[in-house]
């Protein structure tokens, strides 16, 4: 049994002693004791997960994929032997195409033609001399590299160097050029015509290519 005492809190009131004290707040009798019931154990098996940590947060992983690099694509895929209409335009070390074109026959007539050598990764693997030559890409798996060589077609135009006495100094063995053009690159002074190809005796000179007078 549950009882609360509560002491008195009364006052006189203000006449003096016209009357005896009076408690404002006698006992108050609560009743019998409340049982509440059994005790709760908070984190008990019933409650296994009040207290558990929350879970680790896993980012997640987003996998991107490159589309594919066509330029790279067609550097790969030049086979040795391969022939490619291709040429320098005389313009610093501009080719004609931005990325290898589908081979042609050896044979054919094109103005610009090269065969491929090899096809690596560096031009420290390609054949040097006249006529020798390379071209690389940088792609997303690393340097393609081209060896080429040049093929000779006659009845077509290249580019070439004065001597400054009115002959020719150097030409642009790798260049191709329309044989009517009115401008060419600065670096050059004439425009020449393949008339001929030949294999070359031992003892080779201009005199071996001259045609008339």
């Amino acid at each position: 049994m549950l009882v609360v005492a509560l002491t008195g809190c009364g006052r006189k009131h203000s006449r003096g002693d016209d009357g005896p004290n009076v408690d404002l707040r006698p006992e108050v009798n609560l009743g019998p004791d409340i049982d509440l019931g059994p005790d709760i154990e908070i984190g008990g098996d019933e409650d296994a997960g009040i207290d558990a940590p929350p879970p680790e947060y896993v980012p997640t992983t987003t996998t991107t994929t490159l589309p594919p690099d066509p330029t790279e694509e067609a550097f790969r895929s030049v086979a040795v032997g391969d022939c490619l209409p291709v040429y320098m335009t005389g313009y610093g070390s501009e080719w004609s195409h931005s990325m290898p074109p589908d081979p042609v026959s050896c044979s054919s007539s094109y103005a610009g033609l090269f065969q491929v050598t090899g096809v690596g990764s560096s031009s420290a693997e390609c054949g040097t001399g006249t006529g020798h030559t390379w071209w690389s890409y940088q792609g997303r798996s690393g340097t393609t590299t081209l060896c080429l060589e040049r093929v000779w077609v006659p009845r077509f135009c290249i580019l070439a160097q004065g001597d400054g006495a009115g002959g020719v100094a150097s030409l642009g063995t790798f260049t191709a050029v329309d044989c009517g053009a009115d401008r060419i690159p600065v670096e050059y002074d004439y425009i020449l015509l393949v008339a001929g190809v030949y294999q070359a005796p031992a003892n080779a000179s201009a005199d071996h290519c001259r045609e008339g007078p």
